[in-house]
């Protein structure tokens, strides 16, 4: 679990590997002050979270890139249809990195690692009615930011992704 959060966040194994290390490290230390900790998991998770916030990168590794088109040919995707696939993740990465923080985290977990309102609220530390109204503002504007790029209003430059 700590492993999946760090990679929800950093979207790369080896520093997933490093976040998940670190937190695990991090409880280590503090061993003496966890037998106030209530749930554990919900715990670690957090850390994980914390620890993962504070080494995030925007740079997307070469080996994944390598690793997706190879599997998108593999699939039987024309070079067209990978670069388009390419640049609308690309699209949907920049529009989702544009969103405010607190949506952008909510929305991150919630996609990437399938959690539950509950148990991102647990992990952020806020209430369960912040993250659900957070998701629904979150995709509202990724919705209405997309719908205008697809409309041509915007080009992908940075005015599409509310910059």
């Amino acid at each position: 679990m700590v492993y999946q959060i760090a990679y929800a966040a950093l979207r790369n194994s080896h520093d997933a590997e490093d976040t998940a290390q670190e937190t695990f490290l991090r409880f280590l230390r503090q061993r003496d002050r966890l037998a106030k900790v209530r749930d554990v998991r919900a715990y670690l998770a957090r850390a994980a979270w914390r620890v993962a916030a504070g080494r995030r990168r925007k740079v997307i590794s070469l080996d994944q890139s390598a690793r997706a088109v190879l599997e998108a040919r593999g699939q039987g995707a024309t070079a067209e249809e990978l670069v388009a696939g390419a640049e609308m993740a690309r699209l949907l990465e920049r529009m989702i990195a544009a969103l405010p923080r607190d949506l952008r985290e909510t929305l991150s977990l919630s996609m990437t690692e399938e959690l539950t309102s509950p148990e991102i609220a647990q992990i952020l530390g806020i209430p369960q009615n912040s993250v659900r109204t957070g998701l629904l503002r979150a995709r509202q504007s990724l919705r209405e930011k997309l719908a205008a790029v697809l409309e041509g209003k915007y080009g992908t430059s940075s005015n599409a992704m509310g910059r």
